[in-house]
Formats: C-alpha cells, structure tokens, sequence
C-alpha cells in the first residue's frame, strides 16, 4: 500500500521572504526577460536546450526508499495517522564562497546576507591566504574575516572548503628570498600545510594546492626563480607536489578530502596531473573546475559545459565547480581588455583612489539570473558533478571591479540570488504531506539528503530525521520520538 498524498508544497521561505510559485517555463522566460524585449539581443541569454537534464536530475539526483515508521514502543504507527516529510538538507553541495568578505564583513548588511547565505547553501568556502595571515614568520593569526565565517560555517553545520593549502599567489614575501635554498622553501610550506590541518580540525575539504598545472599550462607567466616554483621543479612538477601534500592530508587528517583545482581546463596539462596522480595512486577525492566568467570568450556555450563535464568525469572522481562567476554587468572583450582594465584599476590605487567598478544594469542581472539557471541546472543534471560553488557573494569591492555577486552593493537580493532560491529550494525541493493507507507504510521518492518525518497522532507530535542517499530495495525502519520528550 502506498501513502496518500493530498498535498504537495512547492512553495518555501526564500531570500528577504519572499515566497516563490512553481512557474511554467513560458511565464518564466516573461518574468526572466527571456522573451521579445526592447533590450538589445546582446543583454539577454538565449535558453540552452537542457535536453535530457530532467531525466538526469531524477535518475542521478532522486531516490526511493519504503519507509517502516514505528511509535515508541515498537507499535507500527497507525493507518489514518498525518505524516509529513521534508527535505532539511540536500546531499548535494550547494555552495557559495565567504573567501571575499574581507571587504564585506564590516558593512552593516553583512550579517543579513549571512542569514539568507544559511538558508540557500550548505557548502561554504572561506580564505587561508597565507601572506595575509603571517606577514612575519612564526606569527600565524588567521585574520577576522576569515575566522568569523569560518566560526559562523561551524555553528550552522555547514561543509567547508579551506581555500587553499597552498598556492604560488599568496605566498608571504619572506618565503621568496631568491638567495633561499629550494629545499628549505619546500620545508617552510610543507610545515605551513601541516598547520593548517592541525589548527582547522572543522575543515572538510582542502584545495591541496591551488593551481598548480599553471607553472606548465602558462609557460612564461611566473618567474622561473620563485622560491616555490623552484621548489616545485624540485619536487618534480605538479603531480609530485600535489602527491606530497595529499599524503599530508591522508596522514594528518584522514576524514578530510583533498581536491585539485584549476582556472586552465583546456590545456593538457591539468589532464596531465590529474592522470599522473590517479597512476600514483594519490588520494584526489575532488577535481575542482573554476569556472570565471569575466570576457566574453570565457563564457560558456551548453555544449562546451557539457564536453567538459563529460572529460573529467571519465576519472570517476566527483567533479566541484569551485569558483562560478556570472557577471550582471558588460564584461570585458577579451584578455589582453582585461589586462588593460585591471592597469587602469590598480593605477587608480597608487594613487589613492578608489578602483573603477563597472555597473550591473536591470537587463543584465536578468541575463545573470537567466545564465545561472541553466548553468546550474545542466551542472546538477550531470552524474560526476557533486558540488557548484558561486564565487562572490557581494558587488562590494568585488573582484576584478565587475558585478558577479548574489547581493549588490547595497546588500539587497539580485535576481540570480532569488533564481537560485527557487532552484534549490523550490524546485529541487521535497516536501510532502498526507495520511497512511497502512499502517506504517510510508513511501517516498525525493531529493537525496537528509529529511525529518513529523507525525501528529493521537494528539501528540513525533518526529524522526533520516538519510535518503539511495534506492532501498527493502523497507527501511524509523523509530519516531515523541517531540515533548526530546
């Protein structure tokens, strides 16, 4: 026997409270912009096609489970009795990165972000940039606003990412001593990355060192005599690093995982690492893709976001989008723009002024929301993928001076910030309600994650959390506890 069903909610809480509807897609190409505006052609996202994407995301992301729900006591909870189900937390990592909020954690509408933050994500990614927190040596202080998202990830249970262990851009001035012998640079980060597992106990996952095919993917891009670039070469390249402090984690912190990450996904040599490690035998339990969208030859068509998720899925390690950025502003043409754009910015800071930041506009934080929808949609469709971060949180200071944030600059919601709410929490969303048929039998099919079963019976509340990951052949026990005795 199956359980009756007589409603099923679609309709949740989101960003600045609103409540959202279950929109068809034609009204919701009218609310988006999507359909015949007097925008120009160039301010609106053309729909991918997404074929397919909806089987996916109920094959790979959905699972059945027959639940057998008893009272206290053992008696089997009785036919007629009102159940309730509710997804509480996705199995899925639906992130977003705190790694920027040294610009943020101070404006009075930081903390009303960070509500809104809890009841979107459950992944965060915060900073462990290391010239920043021991300009001198042997003085480490994890610097405010990084230790406050970190402790504020904690508190609300959520995943964290340490961002990174190591990486050659944010290595304190006084590792770079050229006249430093390679092998004792190589100690001094070693000895760092050991610090950071034993000080961050809380930390689920370590980029292990961010970047690292740049040194042979950009041939040219770094000075051959850095300290650590020599220090890599001494090692014996990417792949001998990345083993190195992959152990570390194993050895250190055995629980946590370590991921690989990198910006150059078209160069073989990031396939090279990767392939290298996997030979070796090195514990890579993540293979991160940044995914920054900043110059018009860096936006992703459905097709080539579909190749690649396909080429390093055939690795059969779970791929992480680690840093997304759409932007809702004009972005710049093309790199050698960029570079011209990022001059002028860093000028205008010598002199003591503040940076040029370019201006998001209605259209194109419509595009923004539009893009992410279908960004995310095919992402969450894929079977290697397991987690998709948005990279800045807020237009405040935001990197590179273009609007890719959640929140502009004056803290209130964007619409992407509200698409990715009806995402997640809408439409990838469980929660059902109804009474038994029989008794105690209680199906479901649903997002995988976690769940709480409420039941009122008799007059009195229970209630009972549980895991739906996957498809259980037989029927799986649940024990209610009554609510007042908890």
């Amino acid at each position: 026997m199956r359980i009756e069903l007589f409603l099923t909610l679609f309709r949740v809480h989101g960003m600045n409270g609103f409540y959202y509807v279950r929109l068809s897609w034609l009204s919701l190409a009218l609310v988006l912009g999507l359909a015949n505006t007097s925008e120009g052609a160039s301010e609106r996202h053309t729909p991918w096609t997404l074929s397919g994407a909806q089987e996916r995301i109920e094959k790979h992301r959905m699972a059945r489970v027959d639940l057998q729900v008893h009272l206290p006591g053992g008696t089997l909870l009785p036919s007629g009795s009102l159940v309730e189900l509710e997804l509480q937390e996705h199995a899925f990592q639906f992130g977003v990165s705190l790694a920027g909020s040294y610009v943020l954690y101070k404006e009075p509408t930081y903390h009303d972000i960070l509500e809104q933050v809890d009841r979107l994500f459950n992944y965060i990614t915060v900073a462990f940039y290391w010239r920043g927190n021991e300009t001198r040596q042997g003085e480490w202080r994890l610097r405010k606003h990084s230790q406050q998202p970190l402790d504020w990830a904690h508190e609300k249970g959520k995943r964290v990412r340490g961002h990174p262990l190591v990486w050659h851009n944010v290595i304190p001035d006084w590792i770079e001593d050229k006249e430093r012998d390679a092998a004792e640079i190589g100690d001094d980060i070693m000895q760092h990355a050991e610090r950071l597992l034993t000080l961050y106990p809380e930390i689920d996952e370590w980029d292990i060192y961010n970047e690292a095919p740049v040194w042979e993917g950009i041939p040219g891009l770094h000075d051959t005599q850095l300290g650590i670039r020599r220090w890599m070469d001494l090692e014996g390249g990417p792949a001998s690093v990345t083993e190195k402090l992959a152990l570390l984690i194993q050895r250190i912190r055995p629980e946590a995982d370590g991921l690989v990450n990198h910006f150059n996904l078209d160069h073989p040599s990031y396939h090279q690492m990767i392939q290298t490690c996997l030979e070796r035998g090195v514990p890579i339990r993540g293979i991160g893709l940044q995914s920054h969208m900043q110059d018009e030859n860096s936006i992703w068509t459905e097709e080539y976001m579909w190749d690649l998720m396909e080429a390093y899925g055939a690795y059969d390690i779970p791929i992480h989008f680690t840093e997304v950025t759409i932007l809702s502003c004009e972005g710049v043409a093309d790199w050698v723009e960029m570079q011209a754009w990022e001059e002028k910015r860093m000028t205008q800071r010598r002199a003591g002024e503040k940076p040029e930041q370019q201006k998001s506009t209605q259209a194109l934080m419509q595009r923004q929301a539009a893009y992410a929808r279908d960004f995310y949609t095919l992402a969450f469709s894929h079977p290697s993928v397991n987690t998709i971060v948005w990279w800045a949180l807020s237009d405040v200071g935001v990197w590179r001076g273009l609007p890719g944030g959640l929140f502009d600059e004056k803290g209130r919601v964007k619409p992407v910030a509200k698409e990715l709410n009806r995402l997640i929490n809408e439409e990838w969303h469980t929660h059902v309600r109804g009474r038994l048929k029989a008794a105690g039998e209680v199906p479901l099919k649903g997002f995988r994650g976690t769940y709480q079963l409420k039941v009122e019976h008799e007059g009195v509340r229970y209630r009972a959390d549980f895991d739906l990951l996957d498809n259980a052949e037989k029927p799986v026990q649940v024990d209610l506890v009554r609510v007042d005795a908890e």
